[in-house]
């Protein structure tokens, strides 16, 4: 698998430590096998300059430089464009992925020449799962298969999701683009591709308001604004039986 993310350095150490401390244990994963670091160039030479060059698998990351942070229509262009099919992992920096060994072949084989995806809900840092028990509707990881996907968004207009990652309600849109404009099939297998949200700091970057329609996940339409979208689709946890 691949995996894609957008790194960046804080200003607060305490923060910056759970950033690498995701990509280090990530790097560590033998299921990944390339991690696409999209990030600035001032990040970039920080990351250039730090004791990356000593990780024993620095040879797996592959660096992209933007001006500015990736939004969600870029991340999926980017996958696309993968050269073989292969299984892509979009996630949130502060994410480490957890796959318990007789689960890996299947994960990935099962996405392969389907109209499928995976939105993972996240475990907490100390693998407490309340947004599972919980759930109303947060993912932090989506993965696909490259191929499937490449063909799937031809012509596709994604100014819909041209959001930042931490876009308030952007996974509600991610969701309906899924669903009603590529047609696909969503699941959410989290106890089996397990995600450990590494943020005991609590502390936040948060995108300034959206310009644009904004989402939210419920059953039921809520009394709210015009410009945000009701999602009603609820991809709730499952364990998927192969």
């Amino acid at each position: 698998m691949d995996l894609i993310i957008s790194f960046y350095y804080s200003t607060i150490s305490e923060r910056q430590s759970e950033i690498e401390t995701s990509l280090w244990n990530n790097l560590s994963k033998s299921f990944i096998k390339t991690i696409h670091m999209i990030m600035t160039e001032e990040d970039n030479q920080k990351f250039i300059n730090s004791n990356f060059k000593n990780h024993p698998f620095n040879n797996k990351v592959v660096t992209h430089i933007l001006a500015v942070q990736p939004t969600y229509s870029y991340l999926l262009k980017y996958a696309s464009q993968l050269n073989d099919s292969t299984t892509v992992c979009i996630c949130n920096t502060d994410i480490e992925i957890l796959i318990h060994d007789e689960n890996i072949p299947s994960l990935f084989d099962y996405l392969r020449d389907k109209k499928m995806c995976y939105f993972i809900t996240r475990h907490e840092y100390d693998m407490t799962d309340f947004l599972i028990k919980n759930f109303g509707g947060s993912h932090d990881a989506f993965v696909f298969n490259t191929e499937v996907l490449k063909e799937s968004l031809k012509d596709k207009d994604l100014n819909y999701i041209n959001y930042i990652q931490n876009t308030s309600g952007i996974e509600a849109l991610l969701t309906l683009f899924f669903i009603d404009s590529l047609q696909y099939e969503i699941l959410n297998p989290c106890w089996q591709m397990i995600l450990k949200h590494h943020h005991k700091s609590n502390v936040r970057l948060w995108a300034a308001a959206s310009p644009g329609p904004i989402g939210y996940t419920y059953p039921h339409k809520l009394n709210h604004a015009s410009r945000i979208i009701h999602c009603s689709y609820m991809i709730k946890p499952c364990k998927i039986s192969f």
